[in-house]
């Protein structure tokens, strides 16, 4: 609600926030460091970026709640697609979305940003009395964003904030391709015989060397063995690597176990793969 955060209106004479900015850093507003926006430095390694909503409570003039993320140096791997950035609106960071990002260069970084619908349909950003208060907490960041219609209401979108760094991955041998089709063959061969077990163990290994079949056929073992974070696990590595199929499991797992939010943005991806 507007004037449940502190700090809640300034004068009328005061300049909004938008055009107190005069680059990234914070502006001091009543006694609070307010920010334009939210950087992360990746280095040369791949992360998984999740947000999830706390408190989202649109007010008149606006429709739609949300974070825009951007990569500097890097993409956002969504759907098969490498993209410079993506826009998640409240709905989809309920229970939690995971963003996998991808740096191209050893000075990586994302960006995070406040980003909302007005009532003629347009998306928009850095206007008004637009910022947001961050604090952090163990494991996570937490931004306290307002939008830039009204007074400021820092309250309005509360999202947490957590990137998980992997270590990158060594280069692999020329070799590789053909490695990881003759795991994965291997792997169709012993499940024919009823060696299931060792038939994962061989398409472990071509995934790891990036045979997406074999990660999309993992996941579906341990889907059907009721392994189900090890499915998410496995379809997520495949659906993001563009394959429908594991996209369509991985909207379902997901719908089951978290809601509809991030199931209904892979499911859009796979129908769109599909045409």
């Amino acid at each position: 609600m507007q004037g449940s955060y502190p700090y809640a209106e300034p004068p009328t004479t005061v300049p909004s926030l938008a055009d107190r900015y005069a680059s990234a850093d914070p502006v001091t507003w009543n006694g609070a460091q307010v920010y334009p926006l939210h950087s992360e430095t990746l280095g040369d390694s791949p992360a998984t970026v999740r947000l999830t909503l706390r408190t989202a409570v649109a007010r008149a003039g606006v429709r739609s709640l949300g974070i825009g993320l951007a990569v500097d140096r890097g993409n956002v791997l969504l759907g098969g697609r490498q993209i410079r950035g993506v826009d998640v609106w409240s709905d989809a960071m309920d229970g939690g979305i995971d963003l996998e990002v991808c740096p191209t260069d050893t000075d990586a970084a994302i960006t995070v940003t406040p980003v909302w619908v007005d009532d003629s349909g347009a998306t928009v950003s850095w206007v008004g009395n637009y910022g947001m208060l961050i604090t952090r907490e163990p494991a996570m960041t937490v931004l306290h964003c307002s939008t830039g219609v009204g007074p400021p209401d820092f309250g309005e979108l509360v999202v947490e904030l957590a990137t998980t760094r992997r270590p990158p991955r060594p280069d692999l041998p020329a070799e590789a391709g053909r490695y990881q089709n003759a795991l994965y063959e291997l792997g169709v061969g012993m499940q024919s015989r009823g060696d299931e077990e060792q038939a994962c163990q061989l398409w472990a290994q071509a995934a790891e060397f990036g045979h997406v079949g074999a990660a999309y056929d993992l996941g579906v073992v341990r889907y059907r063995r009721g392994d189900y974070p090890e499915a998410e696990q496995w379809w997520r590595l495949a659906a993001t690597h563009g394959d429908s199929r594991a996209m369509a499991g991985l909207a379902e797992l997901l719908s089951r176990r978290r809601g509809p939010g991030e199931a209904q943005a892979w499911r859009t991806a796979g129908a769109t793969d599909y045409r």
